[in-house]
């Protein structure tokens, strides 16, 4: 009788401490020197906080937004801030377009996951602090393991089209070449869906550098599409990056004069990232991934 006493006692407890647990989301993204690329991904911090109390969301106590690179908040700094919050367990969610080596290399080895040595020498020298903490963290998934990138780049389509049957859609991404086989399926899936919903039959894209070949490996892409549409709009997959400060910089007005004057065609490039344009999206991305774990922990 005592033991069974003793057990109910026992289990009871348990289960006040799982009732009473802290959980903290911290939503992961590169970081950025330039503080019109930190101010939006920042910015998320209050909009996901006030998703999760609209929503109703039972059994996330704090919200975080930390940056891998560059500046703070990093991410070092934020699990500090948690541990010091009391926090129980964290449910850390990258902010990542596709799986690559920042995912599947940096961010292990920052949260003390993976030791590897090169690495870690490299972080060394960005002068980006490791993890040393005893609680528990979860890395959830990226972008691409969603429908969130297609229903971004459908919104972006649908804010620029007049004609959908005349004009031609070009993507732009900048992908990790080691892990080409991700971005080339984000990026059919990305084509096929803004086809079904946005009545857009030409769509285009491509993983180019954001260097000095920027030019050069667009123009085939334009001259491509001016051969059947009269009106081009070119899209980058970027978090906060814009393919019109790329264009600008890389004085496309002046390359492609020569196919806008003999085509007569228009081309648009989008002065919008994924970030802030389609930050209800991007929110409602991080709320739902976050209820799935809370669910699959229970």
């Amino acid at each position: 009788m005592m033991k069974k006493i003793l057990f109910s006692i026992l289990f009871l407890c348990a289960a006040v401490s799982v009732a009473e647990a802290k959980n903290a989301l911290v939503v992961i993204a590169h970081g950025s020197p330039m503080e019109s690329w930190r101010k939006p991904v920042l910015e998320l911090e209050t909009s996901v906080r006030n998703q999760i109390k609209a929503a109703k969301l039972k059994g996330i106590d704090y919200v975080r937004v930390a940056l891998m690179e560059y500046t703070e908040p990093s991410v070092a700094s934020v699990v500090k801030d948690c541990e010091a919050q009391g926090v129980d367990s964290i449910f850390a969610l990258p902010l990542f377009i596709a799986p690559s080596g920042h995912t599947e290399e940096d961010l292990p080895n920052i949260l003390g996951w993976k030791y590897n040595p090169y690495v870690r020498e490299e972080l060394a020298e960005e002068k980006t602090e490791m993890v040393k903490s005893k609680l528990p963290i979860v890395l959830g998934p990226t972008f691409y393991y969603s429908y969130v990138l297609e229903k971004v780049m459908a919104q972006r389509v649908k804010s620029f089209s007049k004609d959908a049957a005349n004009e031609a859609v070009i993507f732009l991404a900048h992908g990790d070449e080691e892990r080409i086989g991700f971005w080339k399926s984000l990026l059919g899936n990305v084509s096929k869906y803004v086809k079904e919903n946005c009545g857009v039959t030409y769509v285009d894209s491509e993983l180019i550098e954001m260097g000095h070949n920027f030019g050069n490996e667009l123009m085939p892409l334009l001259e491509k599409a001016a051969q059947t549409k009269k009106r081009i709009f070119v899209q980058g997959i970027y978090l906060t990056s814009d393919v019109k400060r790329m264009a600008d910089r890389h004085k496309m007005q002046e390359r492609q004069a020569d196919l806008v004057k003999t085509r007569g065609v228009e081309i648009v490039y989008s002065n919008e990232g994924i970030l802030p344009a389609s930050s209800d999206l991007v929110t409602n991305w991080v709320v739902e991934q976050t209820a799935q774990w809370l669910h699959s922990a229970r």
